[in-house]
């Protein structure tokens, strides 16, 4: 593998101001099992004090150049993003060099993490939308490295040290596990000096492995996670299975599928759920998009009275869906809606460039994204039923409502969705 870092410019001199996203390969999925939040946990901390300034120092020096750093983690990547005016871009990517390559990792800057996390955690489990979420992706496909929360439980928290957050923040940190993505009021020479400075005092070395293709699967059958949560009026509800991953020959008619199904408001959930019966304000689907194969996933919020006719319902329309696919007609109107909400995606610099870092840090070939339209032109009907056929797995399905178990068992057990399992919201 290389030892350079991957690097992607979009020039648009239009304004004095400059984007930049540093991209380190690994990511939340990277964690060590039972110790889940260690990426999260070491990018905060590299943020919070570097070279010779310390966090209020740094954050001082930002706020007076008017510009912004911040870190961000997602299951493939930890990101290191900032916006300059053109004329104080030096300084500010001396800055992002010294969070990359000098990191002080205070100690009581550790500790004061330690504390503030499970606050964060708190505020999850007070977010019943953000409570299924952690809920299904823990338990849609157990075993997957996307299932381990890049947040952290209550115990594997405890587990974070700074010696382990500092050796996984230089072990990652090299120059060629970076995607380096640059955007607005720069051009070649200033990109080639800008990424120079980002990585000449970090180690040259390649890629470091990465969380490897999972081996977990589906298990067989439907199952049903109710997770209890008292005096509540509504269940936010999840359903899905382990699919394929974004970049799959199949994702462009994938993309249709779940556009035509739950992706627009012309879609088959939001007319049956929302339109026809009132049953929530809202109801989607979309294959997650990432490097690995990830969940094709279903999504509401219905009144509690009504959430398990609600995941009945959305059960038999899925599995007529895997079966049929769309007509025709909806492939038509979805590929028409696909391609012309396309040029809003890439209609700046920094989207363009967002975009470009994304399909790099998916190893995915250069342009995959934005040549989606020209893939989606090229596939039939036919294309999209098949499609539908082999990836949608409606018999597996993982159903997870967080809701009131006193109100909502029952139905929810009536609901064909498989075997119930009653678990305490603040269990995980």
């Amino acid at each position: 593998m290389s030892s350079s870092p991957l690097v992607i410019v979009e020039a648009s001199p239009d304004t004095p101001l400059v984007w930049f996203d540093v991209a380190i390969r690994g990511g939340a999925c990277a964690d060590p099992l039972g110790v889940e939040g260690l990426h999260r946990h070491a990018a905060i901390l590299a943020r919070r004090g570097a070279g010779r300034r310390d966090r209020a120092e740094l954050d001082e020096t930002l706020d007076g150049l008017g510009a912004a750093v911040e870190v961000g983690v997602s299951r493939d990547a930890v990101s290191l993003s900032g916006l300059s005016l053109s004329r104080h871009l030096d300084q500010v990517i001396d800055l992002a060099a010294d969070i990359l390559a000098e990191p002080r990792f205070a100690e009581d800057e550790h500790a004061r993490l330690l504390r503030e996390t499970p606050q964060v955690l708190d505020e999850i489990r007070d977010d019943d939308s953000a409570l299924a979420t952690r809920w299904f992706d823990w338990l849609c496909s157990p075993g997957h490295p996307y299932g381990r929360t890049s947040l952290g439980t209550s115990t594997s928290l405890g587990r974070i040290d700074r010696a382990t957050a500092t050796a996984t923040w230089k072990r990652e940190v090299v120059t060629g596990n970076l995607v380096i993505g640059l955007a607005g009021d720069i051009d070649d020479s200033a990109a080639q000096r800008v990424v120079a400075r980002l990585t000449e005092r970090l180690p040259t070395a390649a890629r470091p492995i990465v969380a490897a293709e999972p081996t977990a699967r589906d298990a067989k059958g439907r199952r049903v996670i109710l997770v209890d949560k008292p005096d509540r009026t509504q269940a936010q509800i999840r359903i899905g299975h382990l699919s394929v991953r974004y970049g799959h020959a199949d994702t462009a008619a994938l993309a249709i599928a779940e556009a035509v199904f739950g992706g627009m408001f012309s879609s088959r959930l939001m007319q049956e759920i929302r339109v026809k019966r009132g049953w929530s304000y809202g109801a989607g689907c979309a294959l997650r998009r990432s490097r690995l194969p990830h969940w094709f996933e279903l999504w509401m919020a219905a009144g509690i009275d009504v959430a398990g006719p609600a995941v009945a319902l959305a059960l038999e329309l899925f599995a007529e869906y895997a079966e049929n696919g769309p007509s025709d007609e909806e492939v038509d109107f979805a590929r028409s809606y696909l391609v012309g909400a396309m040029p809003f995606h890439v209609a700046t610099a920094r989207q363009r460039m967002q975009l470009a870092v994304r399909d790099a840090v998916f190893d995915l070939p250069s342009g995959f994204t934005v040549r989606l339209p020209e893939a989606l032109a090229a596939l039939g009907a036919a294309d999209v039923r098949a499609a539908c056929r082999a990836h949608l797995r409606p018999d597996n399905a993982v159903t997870v409502a967080v809701t009131t178990a006193d109100h909502a068992r029952g139905a929810l057990a009536d609901a064909s969705a498989g075997t119930l399992t009653v678990v305490d919201h603040d269990e995980y």
